[in-house]
């Protein structure tokens, strides 16, 4: 099977890079192998993605944000350590027609209150522009401790 690469864009500016998640990689391959124009399914679309490592343990969820997808590509194989999207996307063609409560509704998912809000805010902006800084400062700093227990686990 193909592995499929994304680079999305965070509300607050940075671009990553990200592998498709496993689930969503087998509707993706039949359009890679079907049709001319196979990204145009992910091109725009909104995405949930982790913004710091899964920690060794899985003792804690890395925040999650909701990126905007701006281009798709094959992944090689060096790049299959890329950390993968969550499950959760909305298509460009829909969330574009529909109001932020509507896709936050769809995308905000059973995640722990604090990456709901970060959610809830890049939905806003994506929807409206509008911009959050306390809930993105919020989740920075979250960012930083992820890493932080992460350095911690994988110095043993």
């Amino acid at each position: 099977m193909t592995a499929f690469k994304v680079k999305v864009q965070l509300s607050w500016g940075p671009t990553k890079e990200y592998l498709i998640a496993n689930d969503v990689e087998p509707g993706l391959q039949h359009r890679y192998e079907t049709r001319k124009h196979w990204q145009n399914v992910m091109d725009n679309a909104l995405i949930n993605v982790p913004v710091a490592p899964y920690l060794p343990s899985n003792k804690h969820v890395p925040p999650i944000a909701t990126g905007r997808v701006i281009k798709v590509t094959v992944a090689s194989e060096e790049e299959m350590q890329l950390l993968r999207t969550r499950s959760q996307f909305i298509m460009a063609d829909i969330w574009q027609k529909h109001d932020t409560a509507g896709n936050y509704n769809f995308l905000h998912h059973d995640y722990e209150k604090w990456t709901q809000r970060q959610i809830y805010a890049d939905v806003d902006y994506w929807c409206t522009g509008a911009h959050h800084p306390i809930i993105t400062w919020v989740t920075r700093q979250r960012i930083k401790y992820q890493w932080h227990l992460y350095n911690q686990e994988t110095a043993r």
